[in-house]
């Protein structure tokens, strides 16, 4: 009887343990939670607004569990969003792990966007910053 009450408190411990090496996302940004491979931006070209792919090697960027946007290489980006809309629902991004340092963002002078609006439908996601220049980014999910 010990040796069975022993093992099941062994198992669950277990179970505790891996759930905290893969913190699932809030559920405001679970559809969003991932990494994303930008494939082209907006531009206004005789008046009209047409989406031009992206030429050259494409950035990507990764949303963390806690909503902390990564860069490709896994890092904070410099002049991150305070807040973003994900399908018109405000999220307000509070980390809740440690984040690396990026070196680069000692050198830059941020000018950010304190939000960001996000449409998601499936595997692409526009991203809008900067009202009230609006500049679009469109992505896909890898």
């Amino acid at each position: 009887m010990m040796k069975k009450l022993f093992f099941a408190l062994m198992i669950s411990l277990t179970l505790v343990a891996c759930k905290e090496d893969d913190p699932e996302p809030q559920p405001e940004i679970a559809t969003i939670a991932d990494t994303w491979k930008q494939t082209a931006y907006e531009k206004t070209v005789d008046g009209k607004k047409v989406w031009i792919p992206v030429d050259g090697e494409p950035t990507y960027i990764s949303f963390r569990f806690d909503g902390v946007v990564l860069d490709g290489k896994g890092l904070p980006l410099c002049c991150p969003p305070d807040a973003y809309y994900v399908n018109g629902v405000l999220f307000e991004v509070k980390p809740k792990a440690e984040l690396p340092v990026n070196n680069v963002c000692m050198t830059v002078d941020c000018i950010g966007c304190a939000t960001w609006d996000i449409e998601q439908t499936g595997d692409e996601m526009i991203l809008t910053y900067c009202k009230p220049v609006n500049m679009k980014l469109k992505f896909i999910r890898q």
